[in-house]
């Protein structure tokens, strides 16, 4: 027959390891719920360039130098 106090122990290992578990997967859905302040740069959609391959990208000065100046 297997020693009670062993059994015991590994019971209370067991129990341990799925608290410590259940208590990561708590931190992560808090972190994952809360909003986030700092992703980047903020883009002004509508100032965007056009997405390359695009027939507005063929339009886009690609080169510093077709770019007018503001002279």
């Amino acid at each position: 027959m297997a020693n009670p106090r062993s059994t015991f122990e590994k019971r209370r290992r067991e129990q341990d390891k799925k608290d410590k578990a259940r208590a990561k997967q708590e931190r992560l859905a808090a972190r994952r719920s809360e909003p986030r302040a700092a992703k980047g740069p903020e883009i002004a959609w509508d100032e965007a360039p056009p997405p390359p391959g695009s027939d507005a990208a063929a339009d886009a000065p690609d080169t510093p130098e077709d770019v007018p100046s503001p002279e």
